[in-house]
């Protein structure tokens, strides 16, 4: 799927729970500031778990934010999540700079990523309801060689290689109010991730990527723990 296709399903999400917000009451209303012009503050702070793949197998991702929100209705904040589950690169073989072959075994992906989170809340007071968000990040993917290192009784790690890349994760979502100050969120959503370019000359003297986008581009499922000031009425 193109992203700017993904962009516009965004665009038309967004659109039509505002849309069906401005259904419940006919009268003159703003987006921040309700009926009567009035914003109230509060905030939150979440737990993520995450669940996709990478490379055709399960991964699962950690991470957590934080976010002003008005009104419980929309909010903006910021949020950082890692690739927890072990990938391995197996019998990866390439040549160096001056020709030499170098072989690895049992290389591990790690990816990880933080950025912007802006969402939108749709009827916030119900104990059930909808919503929408989208978190724009920015991180790295790495292929690491962990060792154990005599030296010093310990394990470590080098980089075999790295990329900077750019994640945007749209997402809809179901959320229980279960306490005024606590509860749990749902969510479907698609992870776009842009900037994988790294690669290596394979044995035979062609150029190999270390990573493909496919790899990434994923669904994921998010179950988000919110905790923070839930109680307040909107204007």
């Amino acid at each position: 799927m193109k992203i700017k296709h993904i962009i516009l399903a965004i665009i038309l999400v967004f659109s039509g729970i505002l849309h069906m917000q401005g259904q419940d009451n006919p009268e003159f209303r703003y987006l921040l500031g309700g009926n009567n012009g009035k914003v109230n503050v509060s905030g939150f702070g979440a737990y993520t778990i995450g669940f996709s793949q990478v490379d055709g197998n399960l991964a699962v991702y950690n991470g957590g934010g934080g976010a002003v929100l008005l009104n419980q209705t929309v909010y903006f904040g910021l949020y950082g999540t890692g690739l927890s589950t072990r990938h391995y690169r197996k019998n990866l073989t390439m040549m160096d700079p001056v020709n030499n072959e170098i072989s690895y075994t049992d290389l591990v992906t790690n990816f990880g990523h933080g950025g912007l989170w802006i969402g939108y809340i749709h009827e916030s007071h119900k104990p059930v309801h909808f919503g929408a968000s989208t978190k724009i990040g920015w991180g790295g993917i790495n292929l690491t060689n962990d060792y154990y290192d005599n030296n010093y009784d310990t394990y470590d790690y080098y980089s075999v290689a790295s990329d900077n890349v750019f994640v945007l994760t749209p997402q809809i979502e179901v959320e229980m109010n279960l306490l005024r100050w606590f509860k749990i969120n749902a969510a479907a959503g698609y992870q776009i991730v842009t900037g994988i370019n790294s690669t290596y000359v394979d044995s035979n003297g062609e150029y190999q990527n270390y990573f493909e986008s496919s790899d990434f581009n994923q669904p994921v499922f998010n179950l988000t723990f919110v905790f923070g000031g839930f109680g307040g009425k909107r204007n």
